[in-house]
């Protein structure tokens, strides 16, 4: 074996990964891949990571003028013919997304966080030597409460702590708030209080005391705002949490 193989380019391959590295070390990456199955394998995983990053992303609702830019941009370029024949890489696609519409500075923290996030998870890889569990989503059911509501409970692989995204629940009164209610046989125990914005969106970090895979289901009533010790209202979600 080559000592070109023996020292491992492992280290900078989520920078390959990102297309950020100058053209000598990309070549040196490249020459070196073509030799080394361990640095293959390493590759492959961090394309995967990747390619899921941004499914980890707890979801937030932004101005509709952010939507109208980006879905802009996006046809703008479609009518562009693309020449090259090489793939395009995450990073050149945040690039040419976000180019117009941030500061230097902000695309050079976007490519700074993936890249840190992809060095993390690189750490916890050879930590645990496995891949990560997937994420748990569990949908809640809508009622005739609220029958064009949405809800999702995304519950971390250990089923400890968990966080829900609703969407198409009606705006509340100032002096009511939706109440999340974490159920394990007969007792009900708050999950958590929130409202909606206009477009009836709402993320909630669920704080509970036991772990949440431990609860037989959850719900989500209409309570007086800063939420009551046990269901009063109307429920608008509900969903089972199989153990």
């Amino acid at each position: 074996m080559s000592e070109e193989v023996d020292n491992h380019v492992i280290d900078m391959l989520p920078a390959f990964v990102l297309d950020i590295l100058s053209d000598d070390e990309t070549n040196q990456v490249a020459v070196h891949l073509a030799e080394c199955s361990t640095c293959q394998a390493e590759l492959a995983r961090l394309q995967q990571v990747a390619d899921e990053l941004p499914l980890a992303l707890v979801q937030t609702m932004p101005p509709t003028r952010v939507k109208d830019n980006l879905m802009r941009a996006i046809h703008s370029r479609q009518l562009k013919t693309i020449s090259s024949s090489r793939p395009i890489s995450l990073a050149h696609r945040l690039e040419g997304l976000l180019r117009t519409r941030l500061p230097a500075l902000g695309l050079a923290l976007i490519v700074v966080m993936v890249l840190g996030n992809l060095l993390l998870w690189r750490q916890l890889n050879l930590a645990n030597h496995q891949m990560s569990t997937p994420m748990r989503l569990y949908v809640l059911a809508n009622t005739q409460n609220s029958p064009e509501a949405l809800g999702t409970l995304i519950m971390d692989p250990n089923g400890k702590y968990g966080t829900l995204v609703v969407d198409n629940l009606a705006m509340l009164d100032p002096g009511k708030q939706y109440q999340v209610w974490l159920i394990r046989g007969a007792k009900r125990n708050s999950g958590g209080v929130f409202s909606v914005n206009p477009d009836g969106y709402a993320s909630l970090e669920i704080q509970a005391s036991l772990p949440l895979a431990q609860y037989d289901s959850v719900g989500i009533t209409i309570e007086p705002a800063g939420g009551s010790p046990g269901p009063t209202g109307a429920k608008v979600l509900t969903g089972e949490l199989p153990h």
